[in-house]
């Protein structure tokens, strides 16, 4: 099962991350047009924030992506 995140919920400097990468993937595809690229969310950058917040984590069959379209 995959839950779909925000951009917002990994940080700045994580996200520009993520853009540069989906950006590169789109250019190694060789596809026109826009596209969704999936970016998986790792969950060592959201456990300490959920903990601190008193949210409760994820289970661990679920991933979590961000979709950015390129």
């Amino acid at each position: 099962m995959t839950i779909t995140a925000s951009i917002n919920t990994v940080g700045v400097m994580r996200a520009t991350e993520m853009l540069q990468s989906a950006r590169t993937d789109a250019a190694l595809d060789h596809r026109e047009g826009r596209h969704t690229v999936s970016v998986e969310i790792a969950r060592s950058s959201e456990t300490g924030a959920q903990q601190r917040e008193g949210r409760h984590l994820s289970p661990p069959s679920q991933r979590r992506v961000v979709d950015i379209q390129v």
